[in-house]
């Protein structure tokens, strides 16, 4: 009788038991390099109120993204999963983290989780397995699936590019499983490109909703089911918001009928291949970790003509010989753009742990003859650049090189030399007999210059800063930046000078020639100079 009467209690108190809460999810996909990292890192920057966990995935054995995001959302709960792909290898440990979060949700840790799933993940499985009603995965409820998409690659590919990294099996089903399409990068293209794009997504996706942005920058509630709250008086832009959120009870009716209408028609074509389109696209990685630093030269000529054939994503951190004191943050993604920052975090520079690690992606490449070629940019591996020559001619051609960067630099006005020989005009002439300076030139590893433009609008460097407001530091990072991002196979490294001036700084390596970034610096700079001197408007001559 008392066990009877147990029974009856236990089934009133479960009836009468709130339920337990489902935890609502956002699925980030994208193909390698769109900027589905950038945009987790937006939303933790950009949550406010919302408590937000994260579920980063990476192909490679080391989880760079995942750093990345820890790096700079230390408060945030980050899940790493690495060393696979979500939708095959590594979905037994994906359902194991998903309900240790359930747990946190639960105790009011977590209001809301975000997936990202590396560049080579098919979503539909992981879709499938979000969807499920019974098991772990009931209480999960999948709210949007986003795809993130680099629109420069995506017009490559509209124009017929056959090495396009969307031409794959994961690329195809990312954009058919999206409620959304991130067209990415948007400063890379024109107005006329960026409706080219839009349509043929639109086109190639019924129904699915397009937001142009820059930087992955987005309003959360474009790409999450919440909604916002008024926190009284504030600023709004289009990426940018100070309002609280709150979480949706429900997914859009939009989002079910779609995934069930995919779901519906993967079960009708059978078993899912989704598990086979590694091997389908041949995407291969490798790790380089080394506590050696990179040589500059060595490392920028691996940028330009020396690039291994086939990769298509590198990312990681590296630190140089030509300055100790900085660990920077590398990133080559789309059509071999470069990203090369100084890390937010420089915590290791007092102990000077700093170290090398990258990883690489490919396809059709022999991935090992990369790890070979990042072996040989490091400074230990470095004898000289001109190892055929004498020791006299060798210290020659070096200065040599030396005279003709700064030769380059001295002849446009617009930028100021800083290298360690700058007291030297580009009206000298190098004299065999001049063998200490000789030996002075030979010894210079790299160049060092800024740009300020001053005179095309006939101000002094202090005027243009104390009168117009002109952040020549600012310039100079983003002419680096720039310059890294144009897709010509040229690098520079911004340095903040002791000083605490900012300057671009080139290897001088016959094998990474200064003159053909000078040119690419060059058509950059003009575009800086304009837009950070609009507040000038003229010369003081009145010209």
């Amino acid at each position: 009788m008392d066990s009877l009467c147990n029974l009856y209690t236990h089934r009133e108190r479960e009836a009468w038991a709130p339920k337990k809460r489902k935890l609502p999810v956002t699925l980030v996909t994208g193909a390698l390099g769109s900027g589905k990292t950038t945009l987790l890192g937006h939303i933790l920057n950009n949550k406010h109120n919302l408590k937000i966990a994260a579920a980063v995935n990476d192909f490679t054995e080391v989880n760079i993204d995942s750093q990345t995001v820890r790096r700079n959302s230390k408060r945030d709960a980050v899940v790493e999963l690495t060393n696979g792909c979500l939708c095959c290898s590594i979905s037994g440990e994906f359902e194991k983290a998903v309900w240790t979060l359930l747990e946190d949700a639960d105790i009011g840790k977590v209001d809301y989780l975000v997936i990202e799933t590396s560049g080579v993940t098919d979503p539909l499985s992981i879709i499938t397995t979000l969807e499920r009603d019974y098991g772990k995965m009931y209480r999960i409820r999948l709210d949007m699936v986003v795809t993130v998409v680099d629109v420069d690659v995506l017009l490559s590919k509209i124009s017929g590019d056959s090495e396009s990294l969307l031409n794959s099996v994961a690329a195809d089903s990312q954009l058919k499983c999206a409620d959304v399409v991130l067209l990415n990068k948007r400063d890379l293209v024109s107005e006329e490109g960026l409706e080219k794009a839009k349509s043929f997504i639109q086109s190639s996706v019924p129904g699915v909703v397009v937001y142009p942005c820059k930087g992955s920058a987005i309003p959360l509630h474009y790409i999450m089911e919440v909604r916002e709250v008024s926190a009284g008086p504030q600023l709004v832009s289009h990426e940018v918001t100070t309002s609280a959120y709150t979480v949706g009870l429900e997914s859009s009716q939009t989002h079910k009928e779609r995934h069930s209408s995919l779901l519906a028609k993967d079960k009708a074509c059978g078993a899912s291949d989704s598990s086979q389109h590694l091997s389908r696209d041949e995407f291969v990685s490798t790790t380089f970790e080394s506590k050696d630093p990179f040589s500059l030269s060595s490392f920028q000529a691996l940028l330009g003509k020396r690039f291994p054939a086939g990769v298509c994503r590198m990312k990681g951190s590296v630190w140089f010989a030509e300055n100790r004191s900085t660990l920077y943050s590398f990133n080559m993604s789309g059509r071999q753009r470069y990203e090369i920052v100084p890390c937010a975090s420089q915590a290791d520079s007092l102990t000077g742990a700093f170290a090398v690690q990258l990883v690489a992606i490919g396809r059709n490449t022999d991935i090992d003859s990369v790890k070979s070629a990042l072996s040989r940019c490091t400074a230990c591996a470095q004898t000289s650049d001109v190892v055929d020559l004498v020791p006299e001619e060798r210290e020659h051609s070096k200065a040599t090189l030396v005279l003709e960067a700064e030769k380059l630099v001295c002849s446009d006005e617009r930028f100021e030399l800083l290298s360690a020989t700058s007291e030297r005009t580009a009206t000298d002439e190098l004299s065999t007999s001049s063998l200490l300076v000789e030996h002075k030139l030979s010894s210079a590893k790299f160049i060092d210059f800024r740009v300020t433009g001053c005179c095309d609008y006939g101000v002094t460097e202090k005027e243009a800063a104390t009168i117009y407001g002109i952040d020549f530091n600012k310039m100079n990072s983003e002419l680096a930046k720039r310059t890294n991002g144009c897709s010509k196979a040229v690098s520079l490294l911004p340095v903040l000078l002791p000083s605490g001036v900012q300057v671009c700084r080139h290897g001088l390596d016959r094998d990474a020639p200064f003159e053909e970034a000078w040119s690419e610096v060059q058509t950059v700079a003009v575009k800086l100079i304009d837009e950070f001197y609009r507040a000038v408007g003229y010369c003081k001559c009145g010209m």
